[in-house]
């Protein structure tokens, strides 16, 4: 393999395991608020709002995720 696409593969890799440890993170909180909503009823209005955002940052980061590796995958193919 020439020393580019081992430098492709190395920074892939990189980030793909810090994406994974953010969105792990990410999935926790968005999981948390749903829990929150479910346990409080006099708050629910508030509640529902985090607990949508934190969904839609984690599917946002999902999505930025996939266009990393396909980008990743089209760099490392000859």
């Amino acid at each position: 393999m020439t020393d580019h696409r081992i430098a492709v593969m190395s920074v892939a890799a990189l980030l793909s395991t810090v994406a994974m440890v953010l969105l792990g993170y990410g999935v926790g909180r968005a999981h948390a608020a749903w829990l929150d909503v479910r346990g409080a009823r006099r708050e629910l209005p508030h509640l529902r709002r985090t607990a949508w955002a934190r969904t839609r940052a984690v599917a946002g980061g999902v999505l930025l995720l996939l266009a990393a590796v396909a980008v990743a995958a089209t760099a490392i193919t000859p």
